[in-house]
């Protein structure tokens, strides 16, 4: 599955939609997106409902955007987690770094 990326701006966040699988060899592509949409001073949402795995590499990409939204002063949330990937960053201690939404409509 071809990740697809796209942005927009929803209710005054800078929505980030991710769909595919996030691995060693999307992350790359990802993260390169990531660096280039998330300058402003919007707060990001990362939207991932349709992204159904996600590596190791993935989650780095995601401990980076944490970083450089850290630095930016701008919030950064996850929204549509899906349940494997939720338990994974809880058993890799990346969860609690992150703000989550379980839909779009929870983050106004």
């Amino acid at each position: 599955m071809a990740l697809e990326l796209s942005s927009e701006i929803h209710n005054g966040w800078q929505l980030i939609h991710v769909s595919g699988q996030v691995d060693s060899k999307s992350s790359a592509e990802l993260r390169d997106y990531l660096e280039s949409q998330v300058q402003g001073s919007n707060p990001v949402a990362l939207e991932l409902s349709n992204v159904p795995f996600m590596s190791s590499a993935g989650l780095r990409t995601l401990l980076t955007l944490y970083r450089q939204t850290q630095g930016l002063g701008v919030p950064l949330a996850l929204v549509g987690l899906q349940p494997p990937i939720v338990d994974t960053m809880k058993i890799t201690g990346f969860y609690q770094h992150f703000t989550t939404y379980s839909s779009l409509a929870e983050l106004g």
